[in-house]
């Protein structure tokens, strides 16, 4: 990123960016030497990942909130790929917590690269006229507000990294173009699924896809993906 990609008055600047150059087709998919953190990276969906960007040469942050054999999992992740592993518990729902222990894993690393917003529950309760409030709570900040943290924590740390151009320990910061924020949304928030009934859970995550389409504009020193089932698309911030 070579500055802003709005001008004065707020319009788009084409051409603000610089493509990395490599010398190799393999180089193209390398993530060697870069940190990514993954939110509900325990099992599933999330452990998939983060075995892919472990295989691609990344070390990575394992985060969970409930599932104790998260450690585990990075323990088995750092023997099998030869990179740096480490689980930490957060509650993400909690915007202190989830900034707190993103900023303990990159001072752990010493660097983020990419972030990994994949945590998220389902609703299980039912007709909405049925359900507690507190699982709409619990699902809305879960899939929606933590994936707002997280994305607003980890760009405070990409603009720093593209502004001073070190780490967290003031050493050069090696290879870094731009931070890449990844988030897990659904099918489920782009169409109404009867006969499933879970309608906040729909909304939650058609919140993702949109926060997905807009913060690059926001954050406008990071690149941005968005995922949603079979659907991915990626949107550069120029």
């Amino acid at each position: 990123m070579a500055g802003s990609p709005l001008d004065q008055n707020a319009v788009f600047v084409h051409d603000n960016s610089v493509p990395p150059v490599h010398t190799s087709l393999f180089a193209l998919f390398s993530l060697k030497g870069k940190t990514a953190i993954v939110t509900g990276g325990g099992a599933g969906i999330g452990l998939a990942v983060a075995q892919g960007l472990a295989e691609a040469g990344a070390d990575i942050a394992l985060f969970y909130n409930t599932n104790e054999k998260a450690p585990e999992r990075a323990a088995e992740i750092e023997k099998k790929y030869g990179v740096k592993a480490k689980a930490y518990q957060a509650d993400l729902r909690d915007q202190k917590k989830a900034e707190a222990t993103i900023n303990e894993a990159v001072k752990d690393f010493g660097r983020l690269d990419v972030f990994i917003a994949n945590a998220g529950i389902p609703w299980t309760q039912g007709a909405t006229v049925d359900g507690p409030i507190q699982h709409y709570l619990d699902v809305v900040q879960t899939d929606l507000d933590a994936t707002w943290y997280c994305a607003r924590a980890a760009a405070a740390h990409w603009r720093r990294q593209k502004e001073e151009g070190t780490d967290v320990n003031g050493n050069k910061l090696e290879n870094f173009t731009y931070g890449s924020f990844v988030a897990t949304a659904s099918m489920s928030g782009h169409i109404v699924n009867i006969p499933q009934l879970q309608a906040p859970y729909n909304a939650a995550k058609a919140g993702v896809r949109h926060l997905g389409k807009h913060i690059c504009s926001v954050f406008c020193s990071t690149r941005l993906s968005f995922s949603a089932d079979s659907q991915h698309s990626q949107v550069p911030c120029r």
